[in-house]
């Protein structure tokens, strides 16, 4: 374990529960925990429904927040464990987890690569891919998922294997995922504290499942009794069901292997759905329903959204609240997207230094 970690574990739920972990856990404190609950009584009455609470993970670091933070904790950890000096990331153009990891990167001194896949043109992914320039990422492009691993390969081949070490999209391994396993037991505290009721029912946006898949498996650990709706932002091709349920079980069995007072679970008993119905014409493509929710999301909760992401969760909340299935219930949406400002950025042609093909991200006019 990093030695940085060695008294600060205590601060983390899920190491409070399991103490066994702590020494056979990659983790490195990256994150301002734990992150608020808020109720936010205007949204509330625009969505009508009788309770609606915020959890603030768009605050879960001082300079950039989002649920990517909380998986990096364990997994630039365990870059810096195995003596990596550069870690390979993927995403889209625009991705906060590459973005995230960059930032995280170099903050601990190591290199990062982002192999990214196109998506289209908004002021979003300009405003990301600036910031990659700003912080010295390496970028790479693959036109399509299937290209990323070779140009994985290739990246490895060129620096040296035994000093890369490679993120998933999104983060979501089960070591990354474990960020969310510690969540729901923080959110256990917080609700035995008195800071939200119980809720019935949770909503999170779903792109590579770490983030749901660790939650399900952490609300059955922390025996909080939600069912949780998983919003599906990425492609059928992608299979996130399936990956929902590969990670959920590879979590736990990772969990149970390292401490024995974990049980086996049955993802039955999480009482989980991966949905689709906001997902639109796909993976960063807004819908009209995603851009009136984070417009009610800013106006009535004062926090940005991601039309990729986070609107079509809450307009998934939306619509269920719309057909009556959300009355007299304790509803908690899971707010994933960083809310902080990135710092100043040069508008100027540095964008050249980008590969060229992501030069008419900036020519064309969108």
């Amino acid at each position: 374990m990093p030695q940085a970690a060695s008294n600060l574990t205590e601060q983390r739920a899920l190491f409070n529960r399991y103490p066994a972990l702590r020494d056979t856990i990659p983790f490195l404190p990256l994150a301002d925990l734990p992150t608020p609950v808020h109720r936010i009584t205007e949204l509330e009455e625009a969505v009508g429904i009788d309770s609606l609470w915020v959890k603030r993970d768009d605050l879960t670091a001082a300079d950039y927040g989002g649920n990517k933070i909380r998986k990096l904790e364990f997994l630039l950890a365990a870059a810096q464990q195995n003596n990596s000096t550069t870690v390979i990331t993927f995403g889209g153009y625009g991705s906060n987890h590459a973005l995230a990891t960059a930032i995280n990167c170099q903050k601990l001194g190591l290199k990062c690569v982002a192999i990214l896949t196109p998506e289209p043109a908004t002021a979003a992914v300009r405003k990301t891919l600036r910031y990659h320039l700003q912080l010295g990422t390496r970028i790479e492009i693959a036109h399509h998922y299937g290209e990323m691993s070779n140009t994985a390969n290739r990246i490895r081949e060129s620096v040296g294997a035994d000093y890369c070490y490679e993120i998933p999209m999104g983060g979501s391994s089960w070591l990354g995922a474990l960020g969310f396993v510690d969540a729901a037991f923080e959110l256990q505290a917080q609700i035995k504290a008195g800071h939200v009721p119980s809720p019935d029912q949770i909503y999170l946006a779903c792109g590579t499942a770490g983030s749901s898949a660790g939650l399900a498996v952490g609300l059955l650990l922390a025996e909080i009794p939600a069912s949780l709706m998983a919003v599906q932002v990425t492609p059928e091709s992608m299979q996130p069901e399936q990956l929902f349920r590969d990670l959920f079980h590879e979590i736990n069995n990772e969990l149970s292997v390292r401490d024995n007072s974990i049980p086996l679970l049955n993802e039955d008993q999480a009482n989980a759905t991966v949905r689709n119905d906001q997902l639109g014409d796909g993976y960063a493509m807004p819908t009209t329903a995603a851009v009136t929710a984070a417009e009610l999301m800013q106006q009535t909760g004062g926090f940005p959204a991601s039309t990729t992401y986070t609107a079509k969760a809450m307009a998934a909340l939306m619509a269920d609240a719309g057909r009556g299935l959300l009355a007299n219930k304790n509803i908690l949406f899971w707010n994933t997207y960083n809310s902080h400002p990135y710092p100043e950025l040069p508008d100027d042609d540095s964008w050249r230094e980008l590969p060229e093909e992501m030069h008419s991200i900036f020519t064309e006019s969108t």
